[in-house]
């Protein structure tokens, strides 16, 4: 080998691993290790090399923080801010196992000089190997194939240790599609999805992200073929922007007003599977800390080995109760604030299909705490990218060239 096509191949491999490799490699292994965390496959690495495992996706994205050149004056505080919110869920997360929301901030924040086109796209394959890996191992006895029956409904696991987490991986999937397909979303492609959705929810039961996929799928094709209408709908964007303030509002005044007495409420908790009396029951026995506690609900999930949880069923579905109430007020006062100011930035710049999914994200966290990590909902990483370098959003993605540290843009 001579000393230029060395010298050349060394440069080559320094401006990739200076580039987003090293971001795409911490953030590929702790992509796949979360959505196999959620299945049966997780008992071949439960304890120990899981922690090993998700210490070195840390260390990897630390080497990239390192390596990179895209340090200016906000990014200081949005790095102050998620070192805050990453504390504080240290403090109440004494589990390893339980710290995906911590290493969620670490990689928002990382997310800023990549283009998110790029990520969604590089989640959306990587997931789909994934979980069509652990479904068919299910259907071929690698791993364990569960189904529950409860209330007159049968529910199938397909190799995960819980029949909603499929559906809510599957969620992900299908708006990661509908942003990445944005401008070339097709009839024939939005069916295949219908259809892979309407088999889930087949066989898995679960409502609530069926139907939201399928909203979104029909919102996709409205949008692609009716473009002008968009800018028309602004009251609709506005309240788009604030979903996460109106739902957490929503959530908290009518958990802690429940009153089993009042028909109308009954009648409502029983349609929501008592989603309102638990957190109303939480609400009243760990009441509410300035910086969270850490609090043991049992839900219906199984451990890595297909193992029922031992004890009185009190799980709190609801994420906006869930994080008050784990995390503390401080939290969720600079949680809320981080995101309405980016859902605002991205109104502003008229980021229609961001604030469509992230408005149902929003509404999903209303029943369901899955979307609070980032391999149930991607668009976090948004939040990292419009509110530190938001021209990341403008970049395609597509170019193999490392995209350019942009200034972000005044708004």
């Amino acid at each position: 080998m001579t000393r230029d096509l060395k010298s050349k191949l060394t440069g080559d491999l320094k401006s990739k691993l200076t580039g987003d490799l090293l971001f795409f490699i911490s953030y590929g292994l702790f992509l796949v290790t979360s959505i196999l965390n959620a299945s049966f496959f997780y008992k071949y690495f439960v304890g120990k090399p899981y922690m090993r495992i998700q210490s070195l996706c840390i260390f990897l994205l630390l080497i990239y923080e390192i390596c990179s050149n895209g340090w200016r004056k906000q990014n200081w505080l949005g790095l102050l801010v998620c070192t805050v919110l990453g504390w504080i869920t240290i403090r109440v997360s004494p589990a390893y196992a339980q710290r995906q929301v911590v290493w969620m901030f670490a990689y928002i924040y990382s997310a800023r000089n990549i283009p998110f086109a790029k990520i969604a796209r590089f989640t959306l394959n990587a997931s789909i190997a994934v979980v069509l890996a652990v479904v068919v191992s299910s259907f071929f006895g690698v791993v364990e194939s569960i189904a529950a029956y409860k209330n007159g409904r049968i529910r199938e696991y397909l190799g995960f240790r819980y029949a909603l987490y499929l559906p809510g991986l599957l969620l992900n999937m299908t708006a990661l599609w509908v942003y990445v397909k944005k401008d070339t979303i097709t009839v024939t492609g939005t069916l295949v999805w219908a259809v892979a959705n309407v088999l889930v929810f087949w066989l898995t039961d679960s409502r609530i992200s069926f139907f939201i996929a399928e909203a979104l799928l029909a919102a996709g094709l409205l949008m692609r073929y009716f473009p002008k209408v968009l800018d028309k709908l602004k009251v609709i964007w506005a309240l788009a922007a604030g979903s996460f303030a109106l739902c957490t509002v929503f959530s908290l005044l009518i958990t802690v007003l429940y009153d089993s007495s009042l028909p109308w409420m009954r009648k409502l908790n029983s349609m929501l599977e008592s989603r309102l009396r638990l957190g109303h029951a939480s609400l009243q026995e760990f009441g509410v800390k300035w910086f969270g506690q850490e609090i043991l609900w049992l839900g219906n999930g199984l451990d890595a080995y297909g193992n029922s949880t031992v004890g009185t069923y009190n799980y709190v579905d609801c994420m906006y109760v869930k994080i008050l109430q784990r995390y503390g007020i401080v939290f969720v006062v600079l949680w809320l604030a981080m995101i309405c100011w980016g859902m605002y930035r991205m109104y502003k710049r008229k980021e229609y299909h961001i604030l469509l999914i992230s408005a149902t994200v929003a509404a999903h966290c209303v029943l369901d705490d899955l979307s609070l990590t980032l391999h149930y909902n991607t668009f976090w990483m948004a939040l990292g990218v419009i509110l530190m370098n938001p021209k990341m959003l403008d970049w395609n993605g597509k170019t193999t060239q490392i995209a350019p540290k942009l200034e972000p843009q005044n708004e």
